[in-house]
């Protein structure tokens, strides 16, 4: 007689971890933030997500990256994103020399950027304002010989994981009426728009296709997934970004 065993959550999961169990590859939003909730959601979620004018974050006329960076953990605060140690000083934030940081800009922390071995892999986490413009740009092909130190043309992809994103790349025109690229960024080549909201990836529309994106009301974080990121390789659309962006690397 066969014994009857009950498998609880807890074994299951961990049967899981150690390879016993196989799930069929199909895609499933579990909603994660009732199975693996923030540890700092509770008590440092804010109800109101502030919001600055443009000048808050300039100093005589210069960007002022610390102040960007402080209110990039309040937004992290208010999705219930994970403050990890050294978070706030790692970030990567730029306005791309635009000087409107609340229109145009971004805000990244880097998690990996790997080239080493066979295969390439990167990942990162993105962060935009309420309404902020992630500027228009693509990734140009890498020269043969220089693909063993730089990588091969970037691929992507993004996983919204709080707020909302316009995520805007090649195909038919659709842009939603609050979509509105800022006269700051000026215009922009392609306008097919896919909405993706907490749960949802979205991914490049191909190799060398020119793409941005536009946070909704309440800001979005996203998580980029990609084979490896080449600086060098980046191009933007506007002048002005691709000169300061271009310049910040060398």
């Amino acid at each position: 007689m066969k014994e009857k065993v009950e498998i609880s959550r807890r074994n299951l999961l961990g049967m899981t971890a150690s390879g016993l169990v196989a799930f069929c590859a199909v895609p499933v939003v579990f909603g994660a933030e009732k199975l693996f909730p923030s540890p700092n959601a509770a008590s440092q979620k804010q109800r109101v997500l502030p919001k600055y004018p443009n000048t808050h974050y300039y100093n005589d006329g210069k960007f002022d990256e610390d102040k960007a960076r402080d209110v990039i953990i309040e937004l992290a605060n208010f999705h219930g994103y994970p403050i990890t140690p050294g978070l706030r000083e790692k970030l990567w934030v730029s306005d791309y020399g635009i000087g409107r940081f609340t229109e145009v800009g971004l805000a990244a922390i880097g998690i990996v950027n790997n080239l080493d071995g066979e295969y390439s892999y990167m990942l990162q986490d993105l962060f935009l304002l309420p309404n902020q413009m992630l500027p228009e740009h693509w990734h140009i092909e890498v020269p043969e010989s220089e693909k063993k130190t730089r990588g091969a043309q970037k691929d992507e992809g993004w996983y919204v994981r709080w707020g909302r994103s316009y995520i805007i790349g090649e195909g038919e025109k659709n842009l939603p009426s609050g979509v509105t690229v800022p006269q700051s960024h000026g215009p922009v080549t392609v306008e097919h728009c896919t909405i993706a909201d907490a749960g949802t990836f979205v991914k490049l529309a191909r190799r060398n296709s020119r793409h941005w994106q536009f946070a909704g009301a309440e800001g979005t974080i996203l998580t980029e997934v990609a084979n490896y990121h080449d600086n060098a390789s980046v191009r933007h659309t506007n002048k002005t970004a691709n000169d300061h962006f271009l310049a910040g690397i060398k």
